[in-house]
């Protein structure tokens, strides 16, 4: 291991942060937190914690250091970023930006590489962070990392959809849901689409561990981190969640065309999938991250884990979808049951 680096991450207390910070912590690394103390405040008693909100002024917040890496995770409109760089001026070595594949523009072919043309706001500037607006303001924040720290001590990190335990978003666990539903009560589980379509997404815990290979090796650059390594289809995710959740469970695959004419919503209705017209993001190109070392854990742990996780949870927690700070809405995600089956009974009688 490199010598131990003091890090500055902003957040660090949700998802991908936690995953982040508690690596961070394993290695022996330095780590101080900015949040705002709502989210998992007994966590890291390991690390310093330094509590405000980034939309303040965070002079105060950030005094003293300097740091080696400063990683990003909640930044959403440019300000965030510009106002960072201000606070920590001659104080911190390099910059780490989570960004996202949402950058790349609706029209941009696949596969999505990292030069491929990105998302613009279609009116003036602004910080009303929705489903429309927000790959356009990841650019832009990427675009404000590059001005203020340089391209040579900055890092671009876009993710696809991230998974694992403590994912807020409620959409790949949806699935692992379905599945132990199925468990318990047994019968069809609804298969979206063709089983032979690419799907992709990375574990937190994967791209959190990149991210600091990355911070302790110096590198810079902008990286699509979608996994995982090696591709995977729709097919393949939907049977090794049967086979490890619920063997007794059989799938039973609509077609597109009939999903769509019944009204079913791509990748809110039934999470991860999308029409093949819409299905650029799952056609990312992540060459560059493999090239830089990017590894990815078997699906089938990945399910375990989050399955595992899902137990812990008490009531709603489990299920509803929670927001980002300062992100966009994220809307309920998956079928209801009784529409699960009445779809099923549908394609069954054709």
């Amino acid at each position: 291991m490199t010598r131990p680096l003091k890090l500055l991450v902003l957040g660090g207390t949700r998802f991908l942060g936690r995953h982040l910070v508690d690596e961070a912590l394993r290695r022996g690394h330095a780590v101080t937190l900015l949040h705002r103390g709502l989210s998992g405040p007994g966590l890291f008693a390991g690390a310093e914690h330094r509590i405000a909100d980034r939309n303040g002024d965070l002079a105060a917040a950030l005094h003293g250091g300097p740091w080696d890496v400063a990683i990003d995770t909640s930044a959403y409109v440019p300000r965030h970023v510009a106002s960072l760089a201000a606070a920590l001026a001659g104080r911190v070595g390099r910059y780490q930006l989570v960004s996202t594949v949402s950058v790349y523009a609706e029209d941009a072919p696949a596969p999505l590489a990292e030069d491929s043309p990105r998302a613009r706001l279609a009116g003036p500037a602004t910080e009303a962070v929705t489903g429309e607006t927000y790959g356009a303001l990841k650019a832009l924040c990427e675009d404000a990392a590059g001005q203020a720290f340089g391209a040579g001590r900055c890092l671009i990190v876009r993710p696809g959809l991230i998974v694992g335990p403590h994912d807020p978003t409620g959409r790949f666990s949806w699935w692992v849901r379905r599945f132990l539903r199925a468990a318990a009560v047994g019968g069809e589980v609804l298969a979206p689409g063709d089983p032979d379509a690419p799907v992709q997404f990375i574990d937190a815990r994967d791209l959190a561990a990149w991210m600091l290979d990355q911070a302790e090796a110096g590198g810079h650059g902008t990286f699509n981190l979608a996994g995982p390594v090696g591709g995977t289809t729709m097919g393949a995710l939907l049977e090794t969640a049967r086979a490890q959740l619920s063997p007794a469970a059989r799938l039973t695959w609509l077609s597109e065309a009939a999903l769509l004419e019944a009204g079913v919503s791509p990748w809110t209705d039934l999470p991860l999938w999308l029409p093949a017209a819409q299905a650029a993001l799952h056609r990312t190109a992540i060459g560059r991250a493999v090239a830089a070392g990017l590894a990815t854990r078997p699906l089938a742990e990945t399910l375990r884990d989050t399955a595992a996780w899902l137990a812990t949870l008490p009531g709603d927690e489990a299920v509803m979808p929670a927001t980002p700070p300062g992100g966009p809405p994220r809307p309920q995600p998956g079928l209801p049951a009784a529409t699960e089956l009445a779809l099923l009974a549908a394609w069954n009688r054709r």
